[in-house]
């Protein structure tokens, strides 16, 4: 036997090791191999993903009563402001403002409609 062969042998069991002493412990709780990491608002990139984040859990109805009627009344208000403006001018730049005005409205009727979706779930 070669003094390679005699290191490989060191890490292999025994031939007589009796098989039931041989076990594996696993630990109850393991923690998740790629945790969601709260990116840093303070770079623009950072800043972006917060952002989806917060659209993302408005749109899906995880948010309280609060935040969504606020959400309303302050998006709300900046669309209604927005369509008065398109009514009384005629220019296409307010037509492009009205149209960028209103996707936080359709976030907030796709939460909204989430959010009593969940309501009317038995639990």
């Amino acid at each position: 036997m070669t003094e390679e062969e005699d290191k490989f042998d060191r890490f292999l069991p025994e031939e007589n090791l009796n098989k039931d002493n041989l076990f594996v412990e696993i630990p109850s709780h393991q923690p998740p191999l790629h945790p969601d990491r709260v990116p840093s608002g303070f770079e623009p990139m950072g800043e972006i993903q917060i952002r989806g984040r917060a659209f993302r859990g408005l749109a899906n109805g995880q948010i309280g009563w609060w935040v969504l009627i606020t959400g309303w009344v302050v998006f709300g208000c900046f669309a209604g402001l927005m369509l008065h403006l398109l009514l009384l001018s005629s220019s296409f730049t307010v037509l492009i403002l009205l149209a960028i005005s209103l996707i936080p409205l359709f976030i907030l009727l796709k939460g909204t409609r989430a959010k009593l979706a969940n309501q009317r779930r038995p639990s």
